[in-house]
């Protein structure tokens, strides 16, 4: 029998993400769990929720839930806050669209390709609530052999280099644009991409080729503007290596991307077990497709793979029962714990997971920062 105390905050945030908005049923266990929950609770979903960027969501569903007659019963000033949060991100991301309009137009109209990663282009084309996604800058994809042309395109559109930024892209580019807003001290940031912003040691760990994305990547348009988009199976890998690699599995903002880009697409899950398998990327992805199956059972892609792309050794299995999926929401990236500590042993062969058991000593010494 299990005697730990019920983690009320913690099933309300993972029911949230996974919520379907109209869905009486939901709406009646996420009302339940909040009657249940303590002061304590509360403490705890407020931190969590800014955490995980769950906000501008969780102000949204509480909305929905009241329309289907469960009202949230939270703390008024809880409530005001999260409407205050949703209320500024969509002025933030009203400023990225801005900016987006000019940098997505003078790219197109100089014939480079880019593609917008993350939040603005999950938000404009798969999330059923846009106002759900905040982000707090444009990210673009573009191929190394297209920077001088865009670092032309994107000076003459009135963007202005941040060369104080850590440089990952190669001259004459740079990582971070921005574009100051006339009259007011606000600007907005374009973050380039030539890969995908991974620590190094997993560019060696797996055999990830940013230059297969391009191969699969299509024209199109994102909020009636020129943009090339990533396959969705490599939109589906991509978020979940995101997920894993930059987070550890720590932003819950992150599967409800997915949730959302499954919920709204037909995704080919043979194809996504191929390229993860190609790429050698199982060990990151696995893990986020059962921790999505378990927030929703009825996501066919994450239960119709899981048993073929969540790999069984040993380090595997003792990493996902330190960190199942009720403790996410109370999880971080940057702890100096036994899941942090065996993230570093994950890999699709037992050569990298030997290099990372040799090199888990050092990360231990160098402590927290590494965290």
């Amino acid at each position: 029998m299990d005697d730990r105390p019920k983690d009320t905050a913690g099933l309300f945030l993972i029911a949230a993400v996974a919520y379907r908005f109209g869905d009486g049923e939901a709406a009646g266990n996420l009302s339940r769990l909040v009657r249940e929950m303590g002061a304590r609770d509360l403490d705890r979903l407020v931190e969590n929720a800014a955490y995980h960027e769950l906000e501008p969501l969780l102000h949204l569903i509480g909305d929905d839930c009241s329309r289907l007659g469960s009202q949230l019963d939270l703390p008024p000033e809880l409530a005001a806050r999260w409407s205050q949060v949703h209320e500024r991100e969509i002025a933030r991301c009203t400023i990225i669209h801005h900016g987006a309009v000019k940098a997505l137009s003078a790219l197109a109209d100089a014939g480079v390709r880019a593609v917008p990663l993350k939040g603005f282009t999950l938000a404009s084309r798969y999330y059923d609530r846009k106002s759900a996604r905040s982000y707090k800058d444009l990210d673009l994809l573009v191929e190394p052999g297209a920077l001088a042309d865009m670092n032309r395109a994107l000076l003459e559109a009135g963007f202005r280099p941040a060369p104080q930024r850590p440089a990952f892209v190669p001259a004459p580019a740079y990582t971070v644009y921005s574009l100051p807003m006339e009259g007011s001290d606000t600007a907005m940031e374009i973050d380039i991409h030539i890969g995908m912003h991974w620590p190094a040691e997993y560019e060696t760990r797996t055999r990830f080729d940013s230059g297969d994305l391009w191969s699969q990547a299509s024209p199109g348009e994102v909020e009636d503007l020129p943009a090339w988009h990533l396959s969705l199976e490599h939109l589906v890998i991509t978020t979940l290596l995101d997920a894993a690699v930059n987070h550890r599995y720590a932003r819950l903002i992150k599967f409800r991307d997915v949730i959302e880009v499954l919920r709204a697409a037909e995704v080919d899950g043979d194809e996504v077990e191929r390229w993860c398998r190609l790429w050698e990327v199982r060990s990151f992805a696995g893990p986020g497709l059962s921790y999505l199956s378990g927030m929703d059972p009825s996501l066919s892609l994450a239960s119709g793979v899981l048993s073929s792309m969540l790999p069984t050794y040993a380090t595997m299995k003792a990493f996902m029962r330190s960190l199942p999926l009720p403790e996410l929401p109370d999880h971080r990236s940057r702890s100096f714990s036994l899941p942090n500590l065996l993230f570093f042993v994950l890999a699709d062969t037992q050569r990298e997971r030997a290099r990372g058991l040799l090199s888990l000593p050092g990360h231990m010494f160098r402590g927290r920062k590494r965290f």
